[in-house]
């Protein structure tokens, strides 16, 4: 999120080089171990979880399946942009089983060391405009002249409010990363002058039923929010969509600033590839339930789960600090030293 988190993007590159040159490096399958609630069936355990708006989904389908199984078990779901829900724990001290962001360096720089010790990626994404077939000019809209399109006299677009989603701040990445790509001075300005206050929400995931009811002609998102949503979508050029893990040098050469840990603060965002991340904050009220429920969400069950939902996972899933995770999860991801680099 700043200079002094070069190491974020290093980890994305091994990753990519890793995965690329050590297929042979694949952890087993881990066996799933279902504990028997802790409560009695009188009294459902609780489970919370918060999650940010694009994954609302698919957590929402594990939480479904996870209880299914584990019937004493009353989970609790709280969707929000990423920086939101990351605020509830540090300001409003809610209480929170798991987080799971759409960006990992939301944990990595406001959670870590002093609300959390760990954190796991678990999947990618990809940034793109969805639209539907009522929007001003479908038939005409591309990845190469989107941004003409959305230019245009009439054409309403929208995004997620950048202080409160990683939607939000990527999508005026995305901008600033057009305007160098496509050669085109002041796009960034233009585009940000296209979408007025009254068509920026707190997560992108509100914004699809506004897209749906007609209310806009166009919102950026992720690929996998529209997929799992059936709506058509403007594939942008992998240089802009932030999607791209061997383009991560490129992205980093944007930032933009966005409110930071405390009223008043600022701090710097570099574009940096899409990688979704979790973790189980200090503190968590029902920690061996959390446990249980990372073991069924990395289990083939629950990733058969995620893959309907249209998340491009990393596999395996790659762990920072490992060495501070519940002895019980370890086994199923594979490490990051401080560096960056895997250890299988």
């Amino acid at each position: 999120m700043n200079s002094g988190l070069a190491w974020p993007r290093l980890l994305a590159i091994s990753w990519f080089a890793w995965t690329i040159f050590a297929p042979h490096a694949r952890l087993a399958a881990p066996v799933t171990e279902h504990r028997p609630p802790a409560e009695t069936q009188s009294q459902p355990a609780k489970l919370i979880v918060f999650n940010a708006g694009g994954l609302t989904a698919p957590f929402g389908d594990l939480l479904h399946e996870f209880a299914r199984i584990h019937p004493g078990v009353d989970p609790e779901q709280e969707s929000s942009g990423s920086l939101d829900a990351v605020r509830k724990i540090t300001e409003l001290q809610k209480p929170c089983d798991v987080l799971a962001v759409a960006d990992y360096e939301v944990i990595s720089s406001l959670l870590v060391p002093q609300y959390a010790d760990w954190y796991v990626l678990f999947a990618r994404n990809q940034m793109v405009l969805m639209y539907t077939q009522r929007s001003k000019f479908a038939a005409e809209i591309n990845g190469s002249n989107w941004f003409q399109i959305l230019l245009r006299l009439g054409v309403e677009s929208a995004h997620s409010d950048p202080d409160a989603d990683p939607a939000g701040y990527r999508t005026l990445l995305v901008w600033k990363l057009a305007e160098k790509y496509y050669g085109r001075p002041n796009l960034f300005k233009d585009l940000n002058a296209a979408v007025p206050a009254k068509n920026i929400r707190p997560k992108s995931v509100e914004l699809v039923a506004l897209l749906q009811a007609g209310e806009f002609d166009y919102v950026y998102g992720y690929r996998s929010v529209a997929e799992q949503n059936k709506l058509p979508f403007v594939t942008l050029p992998p240089e802009i969509d932030l999607g791209d893990i061997n383009k991560a040098d490129s992205y980093a050469t944007v930032s933009v600033d966005v409110a930071g840990k405390k009223p008043g603060d600022r701090v710097k965002i570099q574009g940096v590839p899409i990688l979704f991340a979790l973790t189980i904050p200090k503190g968590a009220p029902h920690e061996s339930l959390a446990e249980d429920f990372l073991r069924f969400m990395f289990s083939p069950e629950g990733q058969q789960t995620l893959k309907r939902n249209h998340l491009l996972l990393i596999s395996p899933p790659l762990a920072s600090g490992i060495e501070k995770m519940p002895a019980s999860l370890r086994g199923q991801f594979v490490p990051l030293g401080k560096g960056g680099e895997p250890k299988p």
